[in-house]
């Protein structure tokens, strides 16, 4: 069974990376993409993924934010956030509070995006 993937990301060029990846893999089906929280939500409503891959993005709503709506609906759904930005503990507290599953920094991508979905499909 394949793992429904929404993709949440600003920047066009990750945003293709990011669908790239995971469309070359034969457990991952990419089920929509977002340019930004707001319809990210919108998306994960509609589209029902097992997993977001979700930009800390500043454009309408923020990851975190748009984490804690699209739990509040529907808290089956795991998210894996990808930043390059520095995590400090502010950060992580607001991963816990909005409901985050996974981090992982946009360096490490390449390597380790999809073993990092498989393992929070699985849990």
């Amino acid at each position: 069974m394949s793992i429904r993937v929404l993709v949440v990301e600003d920047d066009e060029d990750f945003q293709w990376l990011l669908r790239l990846s995971l469309q070359l893999e034969h457990d991952t089906t990419v089920v929509g993409v977002a340019g930004d929280g707001g319809t990210g939500v919108d998306l994960a409503l509609r589209e029902q993924p097992d997993v977001v891959v979700m930009d800390l993005m500043k454009t309408r709503i923020n990851g975190f934010e748009a984490t804690r709506r699209m739990k509040q609906i529907r808290p089956a759904v795991k998210v894996v956030v990808v930043t390059a930005f520095p995590v400090d503990n502010a950060i992580c507290q607001q991963m816990y509070r909005s409901g985050v599953d996974a981090l992982l920094d946009k360096r490490d991508v390449a390597t380790a995006l999809v073993p990092m979905i498989r393992s929070v499909a699985q849990s």
